[in-house]
């Protein structure tokens, strides 16, 4: 249980609803650091590089142009145990089961097209992390 970073990204629906904030206080408060910070857009590389297990989902279309309709944010913050307590900050990936009080519970929704947009990614390993913050940070 020693330090280690995640790759957390706040995804297009978060940038264009004012969430950025709200993420970064959310880490602050617990005393996680922030190591780095940028805009990007994602591009199909970039998605097809992070998202490998899921490009043969019948879903990976529609989640690709989700991940491109806007900016995101990438963040690298550290911390002890900061992978596992920033998924359980970021709630459940279904947002309609996300508890409030998490940042997809109280910030994710259905929308009229019928995509579950869920505010942020988190990385699920500190493996994973490593892999991601590569992809996003080179």
């Amino acid at each position: 249980m020693g330090q280690e970073r995640t790759l957390i990204l706040v995804k297009p629906d978060g940038v264009s609803q004012g969430h950025i904030g709200e993420v970064i206080t959310r880490l602050e408060r617990k005393g996680y650091q922030i190591e780095a910070l940028k805009v990007t857009y994602a591009t199909r590389a970039q998605l097809d590089q992070h998202y490998q297990d899921k490009i043969d989902k019948p879903f990976y279309p529609e989640m690709v142009k989700y991940m491109q309709e806007g900016p995101i944010v990438a963040i690298i913050a550290s911390g002890i145990s900061v992978v596992d307590v920033f998924r359980r900050m970021a709630g459940q990936t279904n947002v309609l089961e996300a508890d409030f009080g998490t940042i997809r519970g109280d910030f994710g929704r259905q929308w009229s097209d019928g995509v579950m947009r869920n505010v942020v990614h988190s990385s699920d390993s500190v493996e994973h992390a490593e892999r991601e913050i590569g992809i996003w940070f080179n």
